[in-house]
């Protein structure tokens, strides 16, 4: 980090942000506003932000995460200094470098080289600076003769290329990224992923807008989950992930119910579905989950979806039961039926948690019942000197030339 920081020491603190855009403005105020550099006070408008506080220690990868139009990118842009909020206060400490979009604070114009430099002046680095990073940042991007031609002339993950090779070697105390990794080839956002991953361990800090949940379970020290313009989280990745989760559900069901909710939010423990029970049957060496479901009502038709997950949140397997089935037909309300499901074990040692989700199948739509998240878990013992996920049957064998 450019600045030697502490682990811990305040790097980005936001308070009370705020953000309103009018329906409409007379162009005299919007003349007078980018002349006085004011926020419009005007009534009415869109409110996209609402009272939310942050703060970012050296140290952190914070994760933001949250559904379309909740409200993400419009606080990543006030942290970076891009958008003014109209109330509130943002103290920033140290060089902080900023990614919300491929060619923010890029010329079109300009050549990759060009832009590389153009990037390092804004982060106030000199040219000789610039000198000593320019070989870095071009083995890093990988364009090969396109570094010298226009920005106008490249693709997207083409940009994308450059923007992030800029921005991990130009020092900064802190990195903000908004959705820069989802663009490109998959070789090179892996490139990302490992390159994020080293600096990370060595101590870099990261505040990283995403719908990736296993790229917050696997990268992030703490998630916020932003729904509506509020912070409506902050603190554990996996909590953090949950609320998510439920935030989506509860969505998924008022859009497929006409408006009206008629799934549960994640609950602690299971209701439609009771006496619930997974044994390990060593002979076929898979699992097997045992449980009684309760019809909340009758239907035409009942799909369920099961899910496993680690600790991390990270999603191992899921089954749709609507795709795949079998689904239960012409169910009666008060109808007790027996479920059963089985998976193999080709889990590395770990905890494990399952989920269900209960739809009614109402022709092509899926109206959700209920759903519980880590309704069960279960330990799976580590015997194969492997990390992981799975156990793909890794072996290592050295030959004798």
């Amino acid at each position: 980090m450019s600045s030697n920081v502490e682990r811990d020491h305040l790097l980005l603190e936001a308070t009370n942000i705020c953000k309103r855009y009018a329906s409409s403005l007379r162009p005299t105020t919007v003349f007078f506003d980018a002349l006085l550099k004011r926020t419009s006070r005007a009534v009415g408008g869109k409110k996209v932000l609402d009272g939310i506080d942050l703060t970012v220690r050296s140290g952190e990868t914070v994760g933001i995460i949250g559904r379309n139009g909740a409200g993400k990118s419009t606080l990543l842009g006030i942290l970076g200094n891009v958008i003014e909020p109209t109330e509130g206060k943002v103290s920033r400490y140290g060089r902080i470098a900023t990614l919300l979009g491929l060619t923010a604070g890029f010329n079109t114009s300009f050549t990759g080289r060009e832009n590389a430099y153009l990037f390092c002046s804004i982060q106030g680095i000199n040219k000789e600076g610039t000198d000593r990073r320019i070989a870095d940042i071009i083995a890093f991007a990988d364009l090969g003769e396109y570094f010298d031609q226009p920005l106008r002339t490249y693709s997207s993950g083409m940009q994308s290329r450059l923007a992030f090779a800029c921005a991990v070697h130009v020092d900064a105390d802190l990195i903000i990224i908004d959705e820069t990794l989802a663009v490109g080839d998959a070789s090179f956002r892996m490139k990302c992923y490992d390159r994020i991953r080293e600096m990370r361990d060595s101590g870099q800090t990261f505040l990283l807008v995403t719908h990736n949940q296993n790229l917050l379970a696997n990268f992030c020290t703490r998630a916020v989950v932003i729904e509506g313009g509020k912070k409506i989280h902050d603190g554990s990745v996996f909590d953090g992930i949950e609320v998510y989760k439920s935030v989506r559900s509860d969505q998924d069901a008022k859009s497929r119910s006409g408006g009206k909710s008629s799934a549960g939010k994640a609950a602690p423990g299971a209701t439609m579905i009771t006496g619930f029970s997974l044994d390990y049957q060593s002979d076929t060496n898979q699992y097997v989950f045992k449980g009684t479901f309760t019809a909340p009502r009758s239907a035409e038709c009942i799909a369920f979806n099961f899910g496993i997950r680690n600790s991390a949140g990270i999603s191992v397997c899921a089954i749709d039961g609507s795709e795949v089935g079998p689904m239960l037909q012409d169910v009666v309300e008060g109808d007790e039926y027996h479920l059963s499901f089985t998976f193999k074990n080709y889990l590395l040692g770990g905890k494990y948690f399952l989920s269900y989700l209960i739809n009614e199948v109402v022709g092509d739509a899926t109206i959700p019942l209920e759903m519980s998240q880590n309704f069960f878990n279960f330990d799976v013992a580590s015997v194969s000197g492997q990390t992981g996920i799975v156990d793909l049957g890794l072996a290592l064998s050295s030959l004798k030339v």
